[in-house]
């Protein structure tokens, strides 16, 4: 069954998130953006606009094409 591509984004943010040892609340308040919406974007809950999807690059220290490398719906 192939993952949604808001589902991988998710697990990917989770992912980046935990290397850092970063709580959700860590990660939204490095990113300013709001614990819950951090939460919802790691359970695909929610689409991410491209402004936001520069921000956690960037807190991540990363290039916006880093953070989606390699990301398709079949993660």
């Amino acid at each position: 069954m192939a993952i949604d591509i808001c589902t991988s984004l998710g697990h990917r943010i989770r992912a980046l998130r935990k290397q850092r040892n970063w709580r959700q609340i860590d990660l939204a308040e490095e990113s300013g953006l709001g614990r819950i919406y951090i939460s919802d974007l790691e359970r695909g809950k929610n689409e991410i606009c491209l402004r936001n999807l520069e921000t956690l690059a960037n807190t991540f220290n990363m290039k916006l094409s880093g953070l989606l490398d390699g990301l398709d719906a079949d993660d």
